[in-house]
């Protein structure tokens, strides 16, 4: 503020000592041209001068924007155009995702210039086309998408592969597929419709092959994923033409999320080897499963085993007794000591496998073993009993 206050005074004296010299002595100026003469003050003329020269760069700037108005107004519209363009393709975006096909065509498929026209756009619409049931014109715009050379032919073909998967097309969906270059290949996208494909024409290996990488992408909903998993695995287990080796093998490499308790894929492992007489794999097998679950159906295999064979799965059977009693534990121990020849072992097992789990199963399978040793009147009280269990 001080400072403020010094400037102001020494402005005021300069002032004043301008004044003073302006009376004093104000000068003169004398213009001559021809005949014509013009004296005046130095004061005025200086003043004159300015304000001319302030008119003349007004009247510049008055020009300057008449002549550019046309620009400006022309600018202006075209942004108008754009934004109106962006909004209608927005439009036809939304209606795209909430599924309103018509809408979506209706709207993405408007006339706009050439430099307006977006890939993104023209793709969008011919997949919305094709979702109003009309394939050929869908097929036809990616065509001329095609002849336009303005779009990617690699997007082109992903484009035309969906088309055909969706309408289950699957001949011309491979064909298109086979189009694509590696890179292409690799992408999320074409890798989805690969795994669509192969899991309709039941190619279980390459949809396993492409489901970690689809769930890694998120192109796939994690119930599908899980479908598709269960699905295949299940397809290249039941393959009639898989060794014993190459079920081992399948096992070991299936995903823990198929080999937990209660597995239909084991199930299905178990099932193949007892088909195919495989009795040491399927020996070693449940001897590896023994090691981490017992489940009915483990336990239940063993009485298909040969004598030799199910001697060796003792020790893990008596283990489990005390861990899961109603497992089926007793109804292999018992199977285990007839293959012994020690009857009253047998007959004692069957019993606490009764007890443990009352059911028409259990009693059934000790009658059974009563009447191979020749006890008919204790199998008819168990036959008698399981249809009084099945009645309740």
């Amino acid at each position: 503020m001080a400072r403020f206050s010094v400037y102001l005074v020494l402005l005021l004296v300069l002032g004043a000592a301008l004044v003073n010299g302006i009376a004093h002595d104000p000068g003169y100026v004398l213009l001559a041209w021809g005949g014509w003469q013009v004296e005046t003050s130095v004061w005025l003329a200086l003043g004159t001068l300015c304000i001319s020269m302030g008119f003349l760069w007004l009247l510049q700037r008055a020009l300057s924007s008449t002549f550019h108005v046309p620009a400006v107004l022309t600018r202006w519209l075209g942004g108008r155009s754009e934004r109106g363009a962006q909004q209608h393709v927005e439009k036809g975006l939304v209606a795209f995702f909430e599924g309103r096909w018509e809408l979506a065509e209706k709207t993405l498929r408007k006339r706009l210039p050439a430099d307006q026209r977006s890939v993104l756009q023209s793709l969008f619409a011919v997949l919305a086309t094709h979702r109003r049931g009309q394939r050929q014109r869908a097929l036809a715009l990616l065509d001329q998408l095609e002849a336009e050379d303005k779009v990617s032919q690699d997007i082109v073909s992903i484009v035309r592969a969906e088309c055909h998967v969706e309408a289950t097309d699957w001949k011309l969906a491979a064909r298109s597929l086979d189009a694509l270059s590696p890179a292409a290949t690799n992408t999320p996208r074409a890798q989805k419709l690969r795994a669509e494909l192969a899991y309709a024409r039941s190619d279980w290996p390459v949809v396993i092959e492409l489901l970690p990488a689809l769930r890694e992408a998120y192109v796939i909903s994690d119930g599908v994923a899980a479908v598709w998993e269960r699905e295949a695995w299940a397809g290249v287990m039941m393959q009639n033409d898989s060794s014993a080796s190459t079920l081992w093998s399948l096992w070991k490499r299936a995903p823990e999320t198929q080999k937990a308790a209660g597995s239909a894929l084991w199930a299905m492992l178990i099932g193949r080897l007892q088909q195919q007489s495989e009795w040491g794999a399927l020996t070693k097998a449940l001897q590896d499963r023994f090691d981490h679950y017992c489940e009915p159906v483990s336990a239940a295999a063993i009485a298909v085993l040969p004598r030799d064979a199910a001697k060796k799965l003792k020790k893990p059977m008596k283990r489990w007794c005390s861990e899961d009693p109603q497992s089926g534990c007793y109804a292999a121990l018992a199977m285990i000591a007839q293959h012994e020849n020690d009857l009253t072992e047998s007959e004692a097992m069957w019993r606490k496998a009764f007890q443990c789990k009352p059911s028409a199963e259990s009693a059934l399978r000790w009658a059974k073993w009563c009447r191979d040793q020749g006890n008919n009147d204790q199998a008819a009280r168990l036959e008698a009993d399981a249809i009084a269990v099945l009645r309740q």
